[in-house]
């Protein structure tokens, strides 16, 4: 992805004679700045990513540098990019390959794993109950975490900090997630709702009201603009994420314990404790396919 360039003077800084200095700001693909650094024209990827907090081993030879549109190659040195001595300019960090790994357990913790050597990287406590699930944020630079405490967190990924916990709930939340631009978060919860929040702030935006079970899954539709959820009240329901409103209920013949949207967003696949996953076209409700063939939920 392609990130505006913005080029002014930065402060003189000392150097050799002769010698290239620039200042990079360095921002996920989300648009946050995770290292403002003062650069030699001699740096390299390399070089960059091993002074952005919390890099290091698989993470930085994972990682890719965006500029202007292109990746930044492990070999390509900063002056070889044509810009001038003093310019200030913006690279974009994805975090898309890095191979770590995040685990929820009944011992009130998350952990974060190298997926290379199966180090653990991070410990995330401060949860009152079992994490019954833990994802990463787009961009790369959150972790969010869903309790039986009844609460959702947000953590940094650079420092293993508790940055905001989701509270409203009056149920134990079963899973937590972001939309797909990361700028909210919808969680499920054993109190028969839904919500959506604002990820930068936690503050709660929506709450989704009318199953009349448990809600055992919520997801996001590919483009944001509706929710699915998944209920213990033998439906699945599929909302309005900017409204609010239920657009269509699903019946099933049992428990649906999960909801998951097609990448185009078309169609919609529901498993239940009957035995049966269902295939519905989303926009209608129509029930496409059955699938049978387990003998269990």
């Amino acid at each position: 992805p392609s990130l505006p360039v913005h080029v002014q003077r930065p402060p003189s800084s000392p150097r050799n004679a002769g010698q290239t200095m620039v200042r990079i700001s360095v921002v996920t693909l989300a648009g946050r700045e995770v290292a403002s650094l003062v650069a030699g024209g001699e740096w390299t990827k390399c070089d960059i990513c091993s002074r952005i907090p919390g890099f290091g081993g698989p993470s930085l030879r994972a990682a890719r540098l965006i500029y202007n549109g292109a990746e930044v190659s492990q070999e390509t040195s900063l002056s070889s990019l044509d810009v001038e001595d003093g310019a200030c300019f913006q690279l974009a960090l994805d975090m898309r390959g890095v191979v770590d790994l995040l685990t929820a357990s009944t011992d009130c913790t998350a952990k974060l794993w190298n997926a290379e050597s199966g180090e653990c990287l991070r410990t995330l406590e401060g949860h009152g109950g079992q994490v019954f699930s833990a994802t990463f944020s787009p961009d790369g630079t959150l972790f969010l975490t869903a309790s039986f405490d009844h609460t959702a967190k947000l953590w940094s990924a650079e420092s293993g900090q508790c940055l905001r916990t989701l509270e409203g709930h009056d149920g134990a939340v079963t899973t937590a997630v972001f939309s797909l631009d990361g700028r909210q978060v919808l969680t499920a919860s054993w109190d028969r709702t839904a919500k959506l929040w604002a990820a930068d702030c936690g503050a709660c935006v929506r709450t989704l009201e009318g199953h009349a079970g448990i809600v055992r899954s919520a997801t996001f539709s590919p483009d944001g603009a509706q929710v699915r959820t998944a209920s213990f009240d033998h439906t699945a329901k599929l909302w309005s994420a900017g409204l609010g409103e239920c657009l269509r209920t699903m019946g099933h013949g049992g428990r649906v314990t999960s909801a998951a949207f097609s990448p185009s967003g078309v169609q919609v696949l529901t498993a239940c404790s009957d035995g049966i996953a269902r295939l519905w076209n989303a926009e209608s409700g129509e029930c496409i396919r059955t699938l049978r063939g387990h003998a269990g939920a």
